[in-house]
């Protein structure tokens, strides 16, 4: 099985993209899907920074993944990662004056995220210009995603890619969903998994 995440901010398009890339999959392969876990949490996503609901994003995303892998597909896509909760707990981290990377809970948290991102195949991260992203919240009805934030969030995934030898890949979503996903086709025939 090939486990792929996708990751993005709220607009940035990684949903579509998705289903585009698991229509084009189910063609030849058993493809399933690990839904985005921030949509029916118990958390607001500007909410979701403290200990408690970084335990339950990490420990669910896990649970998801294991419960949607039982079935053996080929390809098992993820709207969202394991990544994505651990880039907010560090960003939380980061913000609160005295909140070290020490302690129990941190600990407990990179020991769930260090056993769990090797089982990824790859990431692609999903981006979009901060003018684009701003066009698409408000049609979409989506709430507003702290863009201030973008720079350290762009700055801290690629540190924590680099280090950890995350496969990922960035996709710009400037062009059609049908381009985009394309993109990622072509990323994975050059990692010849198709």
């Amino acid at each position: 099985m090939h486990k792929m995440a996708f990751s993005g901010v709220p607009g940035s398009g990684k949903t579509s993209i998705l289903a585009e890339v698991k229509k084009l999959l189910a063609l030849k392969y058993r493809v399933e899907e690990v839904p985005d876990l921030r949509q029916n949490s118990p958390f607001d996503f500007d909410q979701k920074a403290d200990f408690t609901s970084q335990f339950y994003f990490i420990t669910s995303q896990i649970n998801e993944e294991n419960i949607r892998a039982q079935g053996r597909p080929d390809f098992l896509l993820g709207d969202g990662s394991l990544l994505d909760h651990w880039l907010d707990w560090q960003l939380s981290l980061a913000a609160k004056p005295g909140n070290g990377p020490g302690g129990e809970k941190n600990a407990l948290l990179e020991s769930l995220y260090r056993f769990w991102m090797p089982t990824y195949t790859a990431v692609f991260r999903i981006r979009a210009d901060v003018k684009v992203l701003k066009k698409r919240l408000s049609p979409a009805g989506l709430r507003e995603y702290p863009l201030d934030r973008t720079a350290q969030l762009d700055e801290m995934y690629g540190r924590i890619v680099q280090n950890d030898r995350i496969q990922a890949f960035d996709v710009w979503n400037h062009q059609t969903i049908d381009e985009s996903a394309q993109e990622v086709m072509t990323h994975l025939t050059d990692m010849k998994l198709i």
